[in-house]
């Protein structure tokens, strides 16, 4: 048999295997991580769809503010003027709380332009405390209620 041959039916084989070797089922605790982080990256990317799809829409904020006041608030935030949106989350904890239910408390901290010093509180720079309780719905989770405060 041409040498050519066992060499490309081998890779092939490799390829195969790779592809359908079961995967790890990732953690509750993994799946709402990445759902912060995919927010996280939406907002830098002013992506107003991207931050409302991982919100319920039944969720409760503060003083009963719902979905739709939420995102009037990031619409303002994100576009009130054209300089880049930096967000930095330096802590953030995660509780799974039950089979389809969650928590996340974080620190999140907005800045316009990449050269603002995001320590030094002041003009372009804002810090909130969020905490957030989340649902498995479907198969994804969703945000369904938040509390958030500027330290």
């Amino acid at each position: 048999m041409d040498r050519r041959v066992v060499l490309i039916g081998g890779g092939l084989a490799l390829i195969a295997g790779a592809l359908l070797w079961p995967r790890t089922k990732k953690s509750a605790e993994d799946e709402v991580r990445e759902l912060i982080a995919a927010c996280v990256t939406a907002a830098e990317k002013r992506d107003l769809g991207g931050l409302t799809d991982a919100i319920a829409d039944g969720f409760r904020g503060p003083g009963g503010s719902s979905k739709q006041d939420v995102k009037q608030v990031l619409l303002g935030q994100l576009f009130r003027n054209q300089n880049a949106v930096v967000v930095l989350n330096p802590s953030l904890d995660v509780k799974v709380t039950g089979a389809s239910s969650a928590t996340f408390s974080g620190v999140f901290v907005f800045a316009r332009g990449r050269d603002v010093n995001w320590q030094e509180p002041g003009d372009g720079v804002s810090r909130y405390d969020i905490e957030g309780a989340l649902e498995q719905r479907s198969g994804d989770w969703k945000i369904i209620s938040a509390e958030w405060k500027q330290p």
